[in-house]
């Protein structure tokens, strides 16, 4: 039997901060800012939930080990972790990555930080393990898509708990032997079901949260000399038979240690499912058009989108969102106000049914088309038609959404990011200063937790 698993733990424990390209620590860097925006976004949208879980949280009570933000006060490092993933994953504007089709930095990151808090270490451990966590998301989920998720699993949870176990382990400094062990306690409490891109959206940070909890776990139970199962991935009762058909051997394995699954990230620009926004950026481009042409919605006889299967199957579904949860998950929403307000932001997700947002919805058609999608060429777009009134039409093609690849997201973008989920919550200064804060982390210097103070 394939040991893939003690491949992977060996890559894990020899990878070494100072053997990192400076490009991977400065994405680590970009990853981190984003994370915090999207942390912001999470706790302005999501807080009913948030309200919930947090008093849950302090009912619980606990030794004060680790920080959460927009808070004083301090939690059991894996309930604080726990929090952090649901505020980072509640709007929805967190990371994540088209091959494993899942979200990383919502868990990896809140896990590797509560760890490092309470036990002292440099960020040169924080970035090394965040690296670490992101390959083995990236590589795991990424070879078990697509049936992963047609079987109803959700990547950011089941694939999370290993990625988050891995580099918990990598930041506990464990050998080989460690991290397998913790990866393997992991996967058996790997868990996330993809039903909550169809209702009680509400809920579902609660996957990236419970990956973040079990990482942390599983990690530090390793340490302590428990050992896991052997061949947790690969066994005929492990986790690839029990969430994939089929495995991607290439996507598993190839180029390991050399191309670092971070960089082929990517990074959001809008709070909605990421299959809506190849579409958000096509129609913002027709919308320029159709303003310097001096036409609006009005003249718009109906609107062809061109899309993946899978695109439809996760957000094609709903037409009119009950609610801000639902409009996340909307193609026709996001395309119908885009195209009525030239973006879509936060301000966008209180779903709006009346004219003429009902009008231009009526308009649109989601047709499927395969050659949308290609995971081997990174394509993952769309392809919209506006037919006019008056017979012409205009036409845009995204194959790759902005914030990916050659596309990747400027710090001045991940500054207007910022300042756009802070809104009401932080001043445009103090958005600038956690952004500094991030770009010049020093690896030498202690982990201390960014604060997040509310207005």
């Amino acid at each position: 039997m394939n040991d893939w698993c003690k491949i992977l733990c060996d890559f894990a424990e020899q990878t070494k901060y100072n053997t990192l390209p400076d490009s991977v620590i400065k994405c680590v860097k970009a990853f981190i800012t984003d994370y915090f925006a999207a942390s912001i976004a999470g706790y302005r949208i999501n807080s009913d939930f948030n309200t919930v879980l947090l008093k849950l949280l302090i009912e619980q009570g606990g030794n004060e080990q680790s920080s959460v933000l927009f808070s004083n006060k301090k939690y059991p490092v894996a309930q604080a972790a726990f929090m952090n993933a649901i505020y980072a994953h509640g709007a929805d504007m967190d990371d994540g990555n088209k091959k494993s089709a899942g979200h990383i930095g919502t868990h990896v990151i809140p896990s590797v930080f509560a760890l490092a808090e309470h036990r002292g270490c440099s960020w040169g451990d924080v970035i090394v393990s965040i690296v670490i966590g992101y390959d083995f998301f990236n590589r795991i989920a990424g070879a078990a898509q697509p049936s992963l998720y047609t079987k109803g699993f959700h990547s950011t949870g089941v694939a999370g708990s290993i990625a988050c176990a891995a580099a918990c382990a990598k930041l506990l400094n464990l050998d080989s032997q460690g991290i397998y062990n913790s990866v393997g306690i992991a996967a058996l409490q790997s868990s996330g079901l993809i039903i909550i891109d169809e209702s009680a959206q509400h809920c579902k940070p609660i996957n990236a949260a419970n990956a973040a909890r079990i990482g942390i776990l599983s990690a530090l139970i390793a340490e302590k000399g428990i050992e896991g199962p052997i061949n947790p991935l690969e066994s005929s009762k492990g986790w690839f038979h029990a969430y994939s058909d089929e495995i991607n051997k290439d996507i598993l394995l190839n180029n390991l240690g050399l191309d670092f699954t971070i960089e082929e990230s990517y990074i959001k620009q809008y709070p909605s499912c990421r299959h809506t926004h190849c579409c958000i950026d096509a129609i913002k481009d027709i919308k320029e058009s159709l303003t310097k042409r001096c036409f609006t919605y009005q003249d718009i006889e109906s609107i062809n989108v061109f899309i993946y299967p899978n695109a439809i199957k996760s957000a094609g579904r709903i037409m009119y969102p009950q609610n801000s949860g639902e409009a996340k998950f909307s193609i026709h929403y996001a395309i119908a106000k885009t195209l009525l307000n030239g973006t879509f932001s936060l301000n966008d997700l209180a779903p709006d049914y009346g004219f003429p947002v009902s009008s231009v919805i009526e308009k649109i058609r989601l047709i499927p088309d395969e050659s949308m999608e290609n995971r081997n060429a990174g394509i993952r777009g769309c392809h919209i038609i506006v037919a006019l009134k008056n017979g012409e039409q205009i036409e845009k093609t995204i194959p790759v959404p902005k914030g990916e690849g050659k596309d990747f997201l400027t710090w001045k973008d991940l500054n207007d990011k910022m300042i756009s989920c802070a809104q009401g919550i932080l001043t445009k200064k103090e958005c600038t200063d956690i952004i500094e804060q991030c770009r010049n982390i020093n690896s030498n210097n202690k982990y201390k937790p960014i604060e997040i103070r509310t207005l």
